[in-house]
């Protein structure tokens, strides 16, 4: 395949998650390049999209974030519960659907000084409402920081788990401020947008 893939139904997440399956975990180097780029402070408050496992969000959190970590599959909000309540990091596990702004209306209006999607942002049907919807959550100053695989640096079998030039550039559009790096060369690209 080398256009877009179909919409991966949430039963196929509920599975793969309730067989304690994840994704690539980020590492000491990755957590290292986030933290220079968004410089955490003292309560602040960060929103893991898609929170898979829960990896990320305990990362965010480690780097001091009061984190919210949701996803639309029950089976990764009850993996992120068992994995980390108890553990004394600051993690809220919630289901919400990005997808709608029913759901996404539970969460409060400009109260997250940090949002982000890790290897999520592709598969989000809606981007332009997904994109709306962040505006909305972060804060006065806050970041979107979205990290996903380029297309066009994946085999053609693989194209639809990353995103083309035309998705990269409607995600940059709009924003006052935005940078982007590479985890590795030719690797995960992360984008880090403000107003």
């Amino acid at each position: 395949m080398t256009g877009r893939s179909a919409p991966v139904p949430v039963a196929h997440w509920e599975e793969h998650f309730g067989r304690g399956e994840g994704f690539r975990r980020p590492d000491r180097h990755e957590t290292a390049l986030l933290r220079a780029r968004v410089r955490p402070r003292p309560g602040q408050r960060a929103l893991d999209i898609g929170c898979g496992l829960g990896g990320y969000a305990a990362a965010l959190a480690a780097l001091g974030y009061a984190t919210t970590a949701v996803d639309w599959a029950a089976a990764s909000v009850a993996a992120v519960r068992d994995r980390y309540e108890g553990l004394g990091l600051p993690i809220e596990a919630r289901r919400v659907d990005f997808d709608d702004a029913r759901s996404v209306a539970q969460l409060r209006s400009h109260s997250y000084d940090l949002v982000t999607m890790r290897l999520v942002y592709a598969f989000l049907r809606r981007k332009a409402a997904v994109a709306a919807r962040v505006r909305r959550l972060l804060a006065p100053g806050g970041a979107w920081v979205v990290t996903t695989p380029l297309a066009s640096r994946l085999p053609p079998e693989r194209r639809g788990i990353g995103i083309t030039e035309r998705d990269a550039g409607a995600l940059i559009g709009g924003w006052g401020r935005g940078h982007w790096y590479d985890l590795e060369p030719e690797g995960l690209r992360v984008f880090v947008l403000r107003e």
